[in-house]
């Protein structure tokens, strides 16, 4: 039990250590960089008082950490980078010599860095979340590393207390995958969230990984997609699973392409009932499948901009059947009365509206599928400007 209690004591020492990826006192001295005549719409004011003068620091993409975006130079321990985009992004900040480097947010207002901290990034909100989940990584990664058989070996703990820390580490499995996943969903139409999809791949099961990247915006999923299958491909049953999700996704989206007949389906109406889409789709004109969830921060202006196309069209053959993909019925209930939608709106939270998206192959949100009365897909539109076109076509 004292071997067991010793290695949990080091766990703990090592938890204590994962917030940043260097220690040392003078996390401060970031906040006091010397100040700029330009006005840029993000500052990031670093320190890195061990750096000798004339270091070299660049700034990289998170998937491509070798090739440079851009550069600054220590001086007195300190380095500046301005942006004028106000463009939200993760990036990389290292010298490219040493393993010494750290994550932050591209976002306007003013980023402190300090590479000899406890946090790397500070000084906004984005950042401060995103140094919080990068040390909740670390914590998980370096008990997974404590349990080990060459660290049980190296400790000499014997089966029975090999047997009581694999307990442990399965709780923390558990405790880390909910808060991965929470986090993931609440940040998941942002760059951020899709950095701690990345981040999360290998740590968390795929099985409850794969469902999110269907709400990840199309222009991270192919990197993703790249970054999960060379990462799992040493694990024959991960790597199988991605496969096999990949290629009915692929198969989906085939079979519900334009010129393709529509997916019939039946799910539960928000007002009561249920729904069958055949209903719908030969009783009227066209039909609008649309894809949304409150959570996901573009939906709203799409059911905003439907919501006038409908009142404008619904008397010439228009209808509008809502697919919500929220978590519960009154989330989703809650925005389609305040903003007053008036089209059959659906939501099945426990099984169904999941499944019927994935029968149309939809990789993000929002999404719309346009049918017309013989049952024929005419349009797959992504955008509020996609609608409004297709629509000005058709009416």
């Amino acid at each position: 039990m004292k071997k067991v209690l010793f290695l949990l004591l080091t766990a703990s020492i090592l938890f204590s250590c994962s917030g940043g990826e260097k220690k040392g006192n003078d996390s401060a001295c970031a906040a006091s960089c010397e100040k700029h005549d330009v006005n840029p719409v993000c500052t990031i004011n670093g320190c890195y008082s061990s750096a000798p003068d004339g270091t070299v620091l660049y700034m990289t993409s998170v998937d491509d950490i070798v090739a440079p975006l851009d550069s600054a130079v220590v001086k007195g321990g300190r380095f500046t980078f301005l942006h004028s985009d106000s463009t939200v992004a993760v990036r990389y900040i290292s010298s490219q010599q040493v393993i010494d480097g750290g994550y932050v947010v591209l976002e306007p207002g003013t980023v402190n860095v300090d590479f000899t901290g406890d946090v790397f990034s500070s000084g906004t909100l984005a950042n401060e979340e995103l140094c919080r989940f990068m040390g909740e990584r670390v914590k998980i990664v370096n008990l997974r590393q404590l349990c080990e058989p060459a660290s049980l070996d190296m400790f000499g703990v014997d089966v029975a207390m090999r047997d009581s820390l694999n307990d442990v580490l399965v709780i923390a499995n558990d405790i880390f995958d909910a808060y991965a996943i929470k986090e993931i969903k609440e940040n998941i139409g942002t760059p951020l969230g899709a950095f701690y999809l990345v981040q999360s791949v290998g740590v968390v099961s795929s099985a409850k990984l794969l469902p999110l990247f269907d709400s990840v915006p199309l222009e991270y999923r192919d990197k993703l997609y790249d970054v999960m299958k060379k990462r799992v491909e040493g694990n024959i049953v991960e790597a199988a699973m991605v496969d096999k999700y990949l290629d009915v996704m692929a198969k989906s989206l085939e079979a519900t392409a334009v010129g393709k007949k529509f997916q019939n389906f039946e799910l539960n109406n928000v007002k009561g009932g249920t729904v069958l889409l055949s209903d719908e789709v030969f009783s009227n004109k066209y039909t609008l499948v649309l894809f949304w969830a409150s959570w996901d921060s573009g939906s709203r202006e799409m059911l905003q901009a439907v919501t006038a196309y409908y009142g404008k069209y619904k008397d010439n053959g228009l209808q509008v059947v809502g697919v919500s993909l929220d978590g519960s019925v009154s989330d989703c209930k809650a925005l389609v009365d305040e903003l007053g939608i008036g089209w059959v709106q659906l939501c099945n939270p426990s099984g169904g509206s999941a499944e019927v998206a994935a029968a149309y192959g939809i990789t993000g949100l929002p999404a719309a599928v346009l049918v017309n009365n013989r049952g024929t897909i005419i349009a797959r539109m992504t955008t509020v400007s996609e609608v409004a076109k297709k629509f000005e076509e058709l009416f």
